[in-house]
This record gives structure tokens, C-alpha cells and sequence, in this order.
């Protein structure tokens, strides 16, 4: 059965001698994620952003006031609040000190323009950004890192904010944090089925640091350049003539073997909308599912069949491949040398950019995409060709 757990921090500010009437319900955006809202409740900016971990649902409930709206005092009960956000959490914005806990939240802020607003991050060794890997390598920028001390690192920052997430899985820190006094927000981005829901983040980033029009800015421009070059790639097909019905829709695998266990992407996830929007067909379009676990054998029906290989997991080189599972050698795509890997820009440190930098960036990332897919697109000309996040990886 699925649960739903509201989780919601006590805020009490006892100067408060104002009491406010608001008679209103939260107004709502409408916008493409599955996981955050964004809104205004009684004159303040408000969010609800949601984890999901199997069958529950993490909420968080968040109230942004800046110097003006916190001038009626931030007891959201006096301020009139309705009583299921009197509990929310309280962020005075914009905010200047954060903690980012995962590369993606890293890169919504490097493409806002807000690197000198980090102060900590998980481990600075895996940041793509040239200049905060420098920093978190000479400890201007804390690497919290996940062992006993990371509260104690936390604790001596005293952040604005500690951006983290959770998977459920043993590295998960975010039930500590939350029992200390340290204000808290859950991000969920990589959960995300589609490289526009995972960039409209950006608009909570907005709010957060109070650059709300140029977050929506970014995030037009980006929504504009991938549409176009969406239907530039989908063109062919759409002419409905004798040489789009002829033509071959490349059949693309992704995933890797582990103990003889196939895991894939399903056919509701970020890789396969973003192999369609590429103009592939993923190999398990029609499911609906986040997640996919096959036998190898199941996989092994589908060699011949398989035109190319995306994401075999984190491996880079075709040894490590064969290392881990030879009988990959029959499949017809590493027959023909068509494996394409995410890792083409990488930090100092070996962090991958495809994590980092490439969510603030989805019309290049799906140009990059479809030219490892289809070759190339007529029409094509507004699309910075220099980011290259995939790559074969017969070629180096």
C-alpha cells in the first residue's frame, strides 16, 4: 500500500505580535514535473517538492519570504496560512550560503551563475567545474563527504540551506540532517522522466536565490531550442512519404548484465523519451515501468536485432565490458562498434558532466544523442555542437 509521510519543520517566531488574516488557497504554476509545485500563498513564494522511494512518497512543504513579506513575521500560523502549511518550512530568500549534496544541484547553480554561493558539497573530487574543484581541493568549498563526521561538517558550515536527496539506499544521510536544526530541502530532479521536467528545477533554484526571471529565462530558451530541434528530428517521419516509411528506425539497447541480471531503463524513463526524441527506438518503448530487470538470456533473444548500445552502465572501454559479461560480444551493436557512453566530458577528478553539467543543457545533450543515432538532421543550426557527453567508446 502506498504511503504518503508529510514531513514539516516547526517554525516559530515569537516577536510575532501581527496577526494576518488570508483567506486564499495556494494559486499553483502549471508546469511539466512530476515532482515539485511551485506557487503563492498569502504574498510568499511556496514549493511542495516530492521523493518517491517504492511504494511512499516523501513531502516537503516550503514557504520562501524575503525581507519584505518576512517584514509581517514568519509565524505562518499569525500570518494567516491555512493550517496544513503552518507546519511548512520557513526560508529566508534569497539564499547565500548552501550546501549541495548531489553533482545535478551543483549544475543548476553553475548555469544560474551561482557558484560563490557554494560552500559545501559531497565529495569535491567528482565536480566537473574546473574553478569549484579547485576550490573544494584547496578546502575553500567543504567535501561533507558521507562517513561519521559529515554532521559535524554540516553543523560548522551553518548553511542557508542543505540541499541533499535520497534513493533509499545506505548512503542516504537525510533523516540525520533533518533531526539537527539545519533547514533542509529533498530534491528529486533525477527522478524526472523527461530532460525538460529534469531542467524546469531551475525555476525552484530561481526562487531560492531570488533570480526568478532569469531561471524562466533559461529555461525557455532551452524548452524553445529542444522542441525545434525535436521536430527537426521527427521531420522525416512525419512527411509520411515512401522514403520516411522505408527508412530504418535505429533499435537501441541500454542497460548492462550483472550476475546474468539484464538492468534497464524502462520505457517511461529519461533514457528512452530521450532515445525517441533522438529519433531511436528503444527497445522497450511500450513499457511503462522506471526500471527494467531481465535475464541475459531474455536480452541474448534481442542480439541481432539491436542496431545500438547506450549506457552499458558506468563502464568505459570495451575490456571492462567483456570483463564483466563476454557473452556481450555476439550482441550485433558491439559487433559493429555502435556503443555510446555518457562519460564524453569528465573533471579533473573523473566526475561526469552527464550529471552535472548536461541537465541545465537538454537541446545540446539531444543533439549529441541523435548524432551518435541518426548521423545528422537537416536544418539543424542553433545548436552548440561543442558539447559532446556522449561518445563511442571504440574511439579512445
Amino acid at each position: 500500500m502506498t504511503g504518503i509521510f508529510l514531513v514539516t519543520g516547526c517554525n516559530s517566531d515569537k516577536q510575532d505580535t501581527k496577526v494576518v488574516t488570508c483567506n486564499e488557497a495556494v494559486h499553483f504554476e502549471q508546469i511539466g514535473s512530476d515532482y515539485f509545485s511551485i506557487g503563492r500563498l498569502c504574498g510568499a513564494d511556496v514549493a511542495v517538492v516530492r521523493s518517491v522511494l517504492g511504494k511512499d512518497t516523501i513531502v516537503h512543504k516550503y514557504v520562501m519570504m524575503d525581507s519584505a513579506t518576512a517584514s509581517l513575521g514568519t509565524d505562518l500560523r499569525r500570518r494567516g496560512f491555512p493550517e496544513e502549511w503552518q507546519s511548512a518550512f520557513v526560508l529566508r530568500v534569497p539564499l547565500k550560503r548552501v550546501v549541495t549534496l548531489s553533482t545535478a544541484q551543483v549544475g543548476y547553480m553553475l548555469r544560474l551563475g551561482l557558484r560563490d554561493n557554494i560552500i559545501g558539497v559531497s565529495d569535491g573530487q567528482y565536480i566537473v567545474d574546473s574553478i569549484l574543484y579547485e576550490r573544494a581541493k584547496q578546502n575553500a568549498v567543504a567535501s561533507i563527504g558521507y562517513d561519521a563526521s559529515a554532521l559535524e561538517k554540516l553543523m560548522a558550515l551553518s548553511p542557508d540551506l542543505v540541499l541533499d536527496f535520497t534513493t533509499g539506499g545506505d548512503y542516504d544521510n537525510y533523516e540525520q540532517i533533518a533531526r539537527t536544526s539545519l533547514p533542509l530541502m529533498l530534491t528529486s530532479e533525477w527522478q524526472e522522466n523527461t530532460p525538460l521536467a529534469k531542467l524546469e528545477w531551475i525555476k525552484l533554484y530561481g526562487i531560492l536565490f531570488g533570480i526568478r526571471a532569469q531561471a524562466d529565462s533559461i529555461f525557455e530558451q532551452e524548452k524553445n531550442k529542444y522542441e525545434t530541434l525535436k521536430a527537426l528530428i521527427a521531420a522525416p517521419a512525419a512527411r509520411n512519404d515512401e522514403i520516411a516509411l522505408n527508412s530504418h528506425c535505429p533499435r537501441v539497447l541500454a542497460g548492462m548484465s550483472y550476475g546474468g541480471v539484464w538492468h534497464a531503463s524502462g520505457g517511461n524513463s529519461f533514457t528512452a523519451n530521450l532515445v525517441r526524441d533522438a529519433g531511436g527506438c528503444y527497445l522497450w518503448a511500450s513499457d511503462t515501468s522506471r526500471e527494467l530487470t531481465f535475464s541475459f538470456e531474455q536480452v541474448y533473444a534481442l542480439a541481432d536485432s539491436v542496431d545500438m548500445w547506450v549506457n552499458p552502465s558506468a563502464f568505459g572501454t570495451v575490456d571492462e565490458i567483456l570483463s564483466l559479461e563476454p557473452r556481450v560480444k555476439n550482441i550485433k551493436a558491439f559487433r559493429e562498434k555502435k556503443i555510446f557512453q555518457n562519460d564524453g566530458r569528465k573533471g579533473p577528478g573523473g566526475g561526469n558532466d552527464f550529471y552535472e553539467g548536461a541537465i541545465t543543457r537538454p537541446a545540446e545533450l539531444l543533439w549529441n544523442l541523435t548524432k551518435c543515432i541518426k548521423g545528422s538532421v537537416p536544418g539543424v543550426n542553433s545548436v552548440d555542437t561543442s558539447y559532446k557527453w556522449y561518445r563511442n567508446i571504440y574511439n579512445f
